[in-house]
């Protein structure tokens, strides 16, 4: 009496489960639905009148609720209701996002030293914390395209010592023109470069009228 090769099996196996897949009736994992990523840019008009400062200024990521610690891109269809966008996310979570658009608007603008973000290594000479309270596109009652809306709070500090210099709250709404993402996402792109033409020269004019000696 004569014994299968367990070699044979193998190959048999082998040969077998080749032909399914080429057939495409063996699926290894689960098709995911496309996702397009978007990576907002920030554009500052530099004012050849703004100062420059011999000061380094670290920008810290925002501070926000758990809804907006979040790379989904957020919707408000009608009060008390929070959505995102399907199929669509930024390329960074959304107080990343902020961060590291600031930090590259401020940084080109080439008004100071360096402009970094916090690190326990090397202290900088100005920090500014900020709080995102929300960064969603919101629909007013019965309008049929929303607002891309920015609310922050930042606090400039003089880092050296410790001391809050000032604070200042920005709310900022960019109308679509109708609901379709292409309308909708320029305009977060707009809402976040009139916060940084709106903060830049303020923490410009702010750090250089810093009373004398608060700074090392």
């Amino acid at each position: 009496m004569s014994t299968s090769s367990p070699r044979f099996h193998w190959r048999s196996l082998l040969a077998v489960l080749a032909t399914l897949l080429l057939a495409g009736c063996i699926h290894i994992g689960r098709d995911r639905p496309e996702l397009t990523i978007y990576a907002p840019q920030v554009a500052i008009t530099v004012d050849p009148a703004w100062p420059r400062l011999p000061l380094t200024l670290a920008i810290a990521e925002p501070q926000s609720s758990t809804a907006l610690d979040s790379p989904r891109i957020a919707v408000r269809p009608g009060p008390g209701r929070l959505q995102v966008y399907a199929g669509v996310a930024w390329s960074d979570r959304a107080p990343a996002l902020v961060q590291a658009a600031l930090i590259d608007a401020f940084d080109q603008s080439g008004r100071f030293a360096a402009v970094t973000r916090p690190t326990g290594e090397l202290a900088s000479d100005l920090r500014l914390d900020l709080e995102l309270r929300q960064f969603e596109a919101v629909y007013a009652e019965g309008a049929d395209a929303p607002k891309a809306t920015l609310l922050l709070q930042a606090t400039l500090v003089d880092a050296r010592r410790g001391r809050v210099l000032a604070t200042r709250a920005l709310r900022i709404e960019q109308a679509a023109e109708d609901s379709r993402l292409a309308s909708v996402i320029p305009r977060f792109e707009a809402a976040l470069s009139a916060a940084g033409q709106a903060l830049l020269p303020w923490v410009l004019e702010t750090a250089a009228a810093r009373p004398s000696g608060t700074s090392d």
